[in-house]
């Protein structure tokens, strides 16, 4: 895996960076980029949005400086803080840039670094720091943390590992299946290409179908909203709406312009649904319910393991699904109800609904079982501990409209959680 780091002071921030992923024992490729190339790179971005934006007759995909057109990167970091490069005009941040490298590079993933020094986790929508334009916004100590690469905790009771944190070491190749699916259903509309039924729409929070199309009032006129429309009503990396129209136009028209922004747009969708579908479609667990909220909602998926914390845990571990993880007897039922676009969720996920609605599948509340064990989900460290252990998970309120805002935490001592207010129950 390719990664760049951005940074205004390179010889200071950026191998501060590099270092940490190093401590990781990840075995990337790294390259810290100097102010110069990044000085030049980010020029050049600015001038190639101003002339992809007057849709002239060179109009290209992408930005043609080296640092981004050569690199060949999976990844790049963007220090938040960057007040010592001076490209013009005003002074930017990883914020001011993300848009115009997921707009104008083939870099498919945008992290910002030291946006929040003091949040570790996220209460408000487990997704990170929602506002932000990039992917994903971390700390600098995040990128020591092995897990945050891998997707698996380390050994040791205080592996802080975030569930909503996705696997580093996958989310290039993860994101170009997003955009190969976008660039296939870009004329059509968004919820009926992920395979939303009509039933399933209405139980999308207010939150998520603001998101998803300002403008929809009923669920008739959301589920009619397309790729298209969405990146022109609801996308930030191109920041004012009539460009991103004028993008959306010439599209339609024929030649290599069209071409060009075309794949503009696949890649401004594509990185912009995700972040949508964590926040507001799986981060809720209202319409898809992934296996740790599941079972927690049905212990007895689990049989007779089901008295025993490791075997929750074990459920976890990735396996080929069904695996092992639920009762012979309930995997056709899950399997009915699994969602099929393995591209939008990090880990195995379910019409909630669907599963709800099963007589034959909720009728298991009333077998026969041993006492199952009095676990919860940890949110921050991504496993299951008693609830009524001697350091015994803390809740708190998640900013989540719907039934499933309740949410638990390891609390780790060492880890910043915030807004703190949420743990006032």
């Amino acid at each position: 895996m390719r990664v760049l780091i951005c940074d205004d002071v390179p010889e200071r921030g950026g191998e501060d960076a590099k270092d940490a992923i190093d401590a990781a024992g990840v075995g990337h490729d790294v390259t810290v980029v100097s102010i110069s190339d990044f000085r030049a790179g980010m020029a050049a971005l600015v001038d190639h949005r101003r002339r992809f934006l007057d849709g002239g007759p060179d109009l290209a995909a992408t930005c043609s400086d080296p640092l981004f057109d050569e690199s060949g990167a999976d990844l790049v970091i963007l220090d938040n803080n960057l007040t010592e490069l001076d490209v013009g005009g005003a002074r930017y941040t990883a914020e001011g840039l993300a848009g115009l490298v997921r707009a104008f590079t083939e870099i498919p993933y945008v992290v910002s670094l030291n946006k929040n020094p003091h949040t570790d986790f996220d209460l408000r929508y487990l997704v990170g720091d929602y506002q932000t334009v990039t992917d994903l916004a971390l700390n600098l100590p995040h990128l020591a943390n092995s897990g945050l690469w891998s997707g698996t905790p380390a050994p040791g009771p205080d592996s802080f590992l975030p569930w909503y944190w996705p696997a580093l070491d996958g989310v290039a190749t993860r994101r170009r299946r997003q955009e190969r699916f976008v660039d296939q259903h870009l004329d059509g509309p968004v919820l009926k290409a992920l395979g939303f039924a009509s039933a399933q729409v209405p139980r999308l929070s207010r939150h998520a179908r603001g998101a998803l199309s300002p403008d929809a009032e009923a669920s008739e006129s959301l589920e009619a909203v397309t790729f298209g429309q969405f990146f022109v009503t609801s996308c930030r990396s191109l920041p004012i709406e009539q460009e991103r129209q004028g993008a959306v136009e010439r599209m339609r028209m024929k030649g290599e312009g069209a071409a060009a922004a075309r794949r503009v747009v696949v890649r401004i969708v594509a990185a912009e649904l995700d972040k949508w579908f964590r926040r507001d479609v799986v981060g809720p667990q209202s319409v898809l319910v992934d296996l740790p909220h599941l079972l927690a909602r049905m212990p007895f998926l689990l049989g007779d393991r089901a008295c025993n914390l490791d075997r929750w845990n074990a459920a976890l571990e990735p396996t080929q699904w069904p695996g092992d993880a639920v009762e012979e007897s309930y995997r056709p039922h899950l399997e009915a109800a699994s969602f099929p676009h393995s591209c939008w969720t990090k880990a195995p996920c379910f019409w909630w609904p669907v599963l709800k609605a099963d007589a034959e599948l909720n009728a298991g509340f009333f077998r026969d079982h041993p006492r199952w064990a009095d676990a919860v989900f940890c949110e921050d460290v991504s496993e299951f501990r008693g609830a009524t252990s001697p350091t015994a998970p803390q809740e708190f309120a998640a900013e989540f409209e719907g039934a499933w805002s309740r949410r638990y935490v390891a609390r780790l001592a060492d880890k910043g959680y915030t807004p703190a207010s949420r743990f006032a129950l």
